[in-house]
Parts: C-alpha cells; sequence; structure tokens
C-alpha cells in the first residue's frame, strides 16, 4: 500500500507516540509515571455527567443539525459576548468533534495548496501537521525565552509574507503557559490589522489562568474580529477530555465555509456530549474555579522541584497546565543524549517516567511536563527526572 503524498509529508503525533510507549510499558508490568498528556486527572463535574444521563434517559441519542443543537451554539455565543465585548449569535457558532476538529476543519475551510499558514512557535505538534494536510506550506515565527516565551510584534511582521492566508495562534499556550494580555495582544493586532490574513486563535485553556494574568480573547479587537476564528471546547477547563466538544466562534460566511467541512466529515458531534457541554458552560462554575486552585498549587511545587536541579531552567506559566524547563545543559554531551527526543526517550527507558521532548514542538533544548496529574504522580516523577538528570551529570 503506497499512502498519498499529503499522508507522507506528514509526521506522527509526539506527545501521543511517548503516550502510547507509556502505555505499552505499563502493560508489561512496568510503574511508568506519565507526564506527558494534557488530560487533567480531575473527574467530569457531578452536575455535567448528571445532565447527560438525562439525556440517555430521555432518549437524546439521534442525530442533531451538524451544527449542533441551537441552545449550545447559543451558550458558547453569549460566553464569548460576554468575554470579548462582541455581538456574535448562535449563527457564528460551529460545535465539533474537540478543539482539534474544530482547528483541522477550519484549516481545510480556509487554504489552498501554495498558501502559507504561520504558526508562532514553539507550538502544539499537530499545527503544522494539519497545515500540510490542506496542501498548505507550514511556516513559523520563532517566540524566545527571554521574552517570556511571547512572540514580538516586529518579528510576527517580519515573518508575514505575502502567502500568509492564516495565522495559528495559541493563548494561553500550549507548550509554555506564557499568556497574552490585552497589551501585548494590541501589538500583534496593529501588525496583523495591515493584512488580509485569517488568524485562528486557539483558546482552550483560556479559563486556566493564575495570579494576576487575565485572559484576553482575540476576539476583543473588533478591527480584525471578522477574521478571527475563536476556538475553544470544555475538554480542559471541565476535565472533559473524553466528551469530544470543541467550538468554533468566527464571522457568519467563516462559520458557513467551515460547516461544509463538518457536515461532510462528523455530520454532528455526539448529541448526548453536547447536553453535557450546555451544562458544564451553563451550570455552576465553582469546578473549574477548584480544579484552577490545584492545577495552581501543582504549578508553583513543579517549578520549585526544577528549579532545585541543577542546570535546570524553569519559567513560572502563566497559564494552563505545563511547563517548559530548559534542559540543554544535559544535551550534546559525551555518551549522553542528542537532543530533547533521546533525553526523553532515555528518562522513560531508565527511569520509567513519560514527558514530552521541546524539539517536538519546535523548540529544542526543553522538554514538557504536564502538570495536570495527581500531585503523588508528580512527586514521584520529579523524583525520577531528578535522578535521570543526576545520572547524566556523573556519567
Amino acid at each position: 500500500m503506497v499512502p498519498s503524498r499529503r499522508i507522507r509529508s506528514v509526521e506522527k503525533s509526539k506527545t501521543l507516540a511517548i503516550t502510547d510507549k507509556a502505555k505499552a510499558l505499563k502493560r508489561k508490568g512496568i510503574d511508568v509515571v506519565s507526564l506527558s498528556a494534557g488530560e487533567p486527572d480531575f473527574d467530569t463535574p457531578a452536575h455535567v455527567k448528571e445532565a447527560a444521563i438525562a439525556a440517555i434517559e430521555e432518549g437524546f441519542t439521534k442525530y442533531t443539525a451538524s451544527t449542533g443543537i441551537p441552545e449550545l451554539r447559543q451558550a458558547v455565543a453569549d460566553k464569548l459576548n460576554r468575554e470579548a465585548g462582541a455581538e456574535y449569535s448562535a449563527e457564528n457558532v460551529l460545535v465539533t468533534c474537540g478543539g482539534k476538529h474544530a482547528i483541522f476543519s477550519s484549516v481545510l475551510a480556509l487554504c489552498d495548496p501554495g498558501d502559507e499558514v504561520l504558526i508562532v512557535s514553539p507550538h502544539w505538534v499537530s499545527y503544522p501537521e494539519m497545515a500540510k494536510l490542506a496542501g498548505a506550506t507550514p511556516r513559523f515565527v520563532q517566540v524566545r525565552e527571554e521574552n517570556g516565551f511571547h512572540v514580538e510584534a516586529a518579528d510576527l511582521e517580519k515573518a508575514i509574507s505575502p502567502r500568509t492566508k492564516l495565522l495559528i495562534f495559541n493563548n494561553p499556550t500550549n507548550p509554555t503557559g506564557a499568556v497574552y494580555g490585552r497589551e501585548r495582544l494590541g501589538e500583534l493586532v496593529s501588525v496583523l490589522a495591515r493584512t488580509d490574513a485569517y488568524v485562528i486563535s486557539d483558546e482552550i485553556y483560556g479559563k486556566i489562568v493564575y495570579d494576576d494574568v487575565a485572559y484576553v480573547s482575540l476576539a476583543s479587537f473588533p478591527e480584525i474580529r471578522d477574521r478571527v476564528l475563536v476556538v475553544d471546547g470544555v475538554s480542559k477547563a471541565y476535565a472533559m477530555t473524553g466528551w469530544r466538544i470543541g467550538f468554533l466562534v468566527a464571522s457568519k460566511p467563516v462559520a458557513e465555509a467551515v460547516a461544509k467541512v463538518v457536515g461532510h466529515s462528523t455530520s454532528n458531534a455526539t448529541s448526548v456530549s453536547q447536553k453535557a457541554a450546555l451544562a458544564a458552560l451553563t451550570g455552576d462554575q465553582s469546578c473549574v474555579t477548584e480544579m484552577r486552585q490545584e492545577f495552581d498549587r501543582r504549578r508553583r511545587y513543579v517549578c520549585e522541584r526544577l528549579a532545585a536541579i541543577p542546570d535546570v531552567r524553569c519559567t513560572l506559566p502563566e497559564g494552563a497546565f505545563y511547563v517548559f524547563p530548559d534542559v540543554s545543559a544535559y544535551l550534546g554531551q559525551q555518551d549522553g543524549p542528542a537532543d530533547s527526543f533521546a533525553l526523553c526517550d532515555r528518562l522513560l527507558e531508565s527511569e520509567h517516567v513519560a514527558v514530552v521532548p521541546g524539539g517536538a514542538f519546535g523548540m529544542e533544548g526543553h522538554i514538557r511536563i504536564s502538570y495536570a496529574s495527581s500531585m503523588e504522580q508528580l512527586e514521584r516523577g520529579l523524583d525520577r527526572i531528578e535522578a535521570g538528570l543526576a545520572a547524566l551529570r556523573r556519567a
């Protein structure tokens, strides 16, 4: 079997590959601590599960409109209107099978072969592969750690070309945890307003921010709102990864174009999951606050532990639930791991702890550690990371 040229150009997900390898070791009876997946360890809130059970008992188990049930679409629009001072309606909203599906469908709807998709890097591993699957060419604008992993307006302006059809932007960011406030976003908007490029703003971690940092949606800026596609969902903030519900909010012409892709690919998101997502958005939000407070406790613990390891630098993340420490001092030594991929493989094989190489996100010399795991798992995992790096120092 010869796969298509398009498929041959695409790499497998590095995060899923690490997770799958860790699971394979566990099936062999090996005690593996996995700090690789971006999946909250909390249970889905009770009122959300109850709404799903009620939907099943009421027989709400048939096809829905491919764009989603009206009441959920309106709830999504209402949420973003409150946050961004916008005037979206249900017609601007698509309900998708997770945030990933919303992004991929949008890239397919907007991009032609020969178009360029500009991606702020380090980036989520799937963004460039989605561009390739659409026949477009991924290009990257690199952030710098000394700038807090924020992209600078001048760098963005230099990276945009006449062929740039789309910018994919993530805020709060995976893998660094950087958050863009209103002032920083305004500087980027001043650049984007002078272009014709569309922007996918992946805001899936919008409810997971810490300290005095405020989440600001890119849809808050009316000068580019018609070209902004906001992606969100319930996976991260409500511990609903397996329910597979994401949202896309865009101008009506864009939403209609993306709806064609959705209609011909998945028909509709799961009916029961849509009812659960509606309960999540419109119900008691104290569960979100409680989870965020626990993430905050874990964030500080992980950064304190990493700071105590010689030659490891770690920026305290402002949002999401990842840290992205610099471990470059442990790479490239004689008989040691050459890069972050080799280091993560060694940590998994020798210490039985799973983390993700920074090279998978477009920034070598780093690893990504998820603190969406329990404190007990984090303590054990960091003990193993510390032991593994100490062994490299002694080698």
